[in-house]
């Protein structure tokens, strides 16, 4: 499924002695350098700026991390190929891992629960398996699963799920099918806590996206009833949108792209509900960790405005993968203005600038809107 699992505007870097990286604010407008986003700007969000002053990082060694808000308050993530929080990339490596975060951003606390570094729980998958998108629904948490049973992208996606805050997991007998063009899904919408707040046009399903083998710059949407995200049977995706409303098909052969880009996208891309503005996020890396790309809509679907489409995102840039890029909506302030980033990235570039580099990443954001 993702590639890192196979393990692979401005700001000012002062070094010290001790290689701390202060930064001033850096400001993401639509479009950077020569990059052309195939959405127009924001009609609503006239930027978003980085505040990496306040960039921590742990976990040295794990990557990934998508991020869900648990039914007890914790935000829920996953983790890949290290020891997660108190491991490195040997100390306590798994394929993949589960960690609750607890706590104000300003002052988390990380704890594993599944698999890494004394974990309280022994792993689920300590040697195969990579999680790209989790979500937390009442009580049940769920999680999109890269098998791992053959080589990337050839590989099955499985869905997952938790009962007992991430303790234990069981797996799905059916799976999307590796298989060049295969829809397969990698992350999910997410909300409020435990899965509240949805908009009352959207309630009683679950939703979901992927991307098609071998397809990399265009994005799909499904979904599935609350009580039946088990059952593959009950799964429908967008196959058209009449009118700005999505039609729905249980023929996956049928699903057709609600996002497309002009350039290849990584499929861990995130998307999360910003209730204060009535707004939907999407952040996506093209290939590079500094290759962010952030849009933003009226509907989970579409059509979608540009609000950053970055090259040098943390002064850094296209050698490498930027893997994930999600915003909790627990550390959401109550205007949806502040809002926390929870990113990994890999590979060259990413040790550059702010060196983000293999590790759990968090950093400040505010949006500015137009007026």
């Amino acid at each position: 499924m993702f590639s890192s699992m196979q393990k692979r505007n401005t700001c000012a870097i002062v070094a010290f002695a001790t290689a701390a990286v202060l930064c001033l604010s850096l400001r993401a407008s639509g479009q950077q350098g020569d990059a052309k986003s195939p959405y127009p700007p924001s009609s609503v969000i006239a930027r978003i700026n980085w505040d990496w002053t306040t960039l921590k990082t742990a976990a040295p060694g794990s990557d990934l991390w998508p991020v869900t808000w648990a039914n007890d308050g914790s935000i829920f993530t996953a983790f890949g190929d290290g020891g997660g929080f108190g491991g490195t990339d040997r100390d306590g490596r798994v394929a993949a891992g589960f960690a609750r975060i607890d706590g104000p951003p300003e002052k988390f606390t990380g704890i594993n629960v599944n698999g890494g570094k004394d974990a309280a729980h022994p792993a689920s998958f300590p040697k195969k398996g990579k999680v790209g998108g989790i979500l937390a629904v009442g009580d049940r948490i769920y999680g999109w699963l890269n098998t791992q049973n053959n080589r990337w992208p050839e590989v099955d996606q499985a869905l997952i799920w938790s009962d007992d805050g991430g303790a234990t997991w069981k797996q799905s007998d059916w799976v999307f099918s590796k298989g060049n063009g295969n829809l397969k899904p990698s992350t999910f919408l997410n909300f409020g806590k435990g899965y509240t707040g949805v908009p009352p046009p959207l309630e009683g399903y679950v939703y979901f996206y992927g991307q098609r083998q071998g397809v990399l710059n265009e994005f799909y949407m499904g979904r599935a009833p609350r009580e039946k995200v088990t059952d593959r049977a009950s799964y429908e995706f967008v196959s058209s949108i009449e009118k700005g409303a999505p039609r729905w098909t249980s023929d996956v052969g049928k699903a057709r792209p609600i996002f497309a880009d002009t350039r290849p996208n990584h499929d861990t891309a995130t998307v999360v509900y910003v209730a204060a503005l009535k707004r939907y996020l999407l952040s996506t890396f093209h290939d590079g960790p500094g290759e962010l790309s952030i849009f933003d809509s009226a509907n989970p679907w579409g059509p979608w405005t540009t609000v950053a489409y970055e090259e040098h995102w943390g002064q850094m840039s296209h050698d490498g993968e930027g893997l994930t890029c999600s915003f909790p909506t627990k550390w959401m302030s109550d205007d949806g203005l502040t809002m926390w980033c929870v990113f990994a990235v890999y590979g060259g570039s990413a040790k550059e600038g702010i060196n983000g580099h293999d590790r759990f990443n968090l950093v400040k954001a505010t949006l500015e809107l137009k007026r």
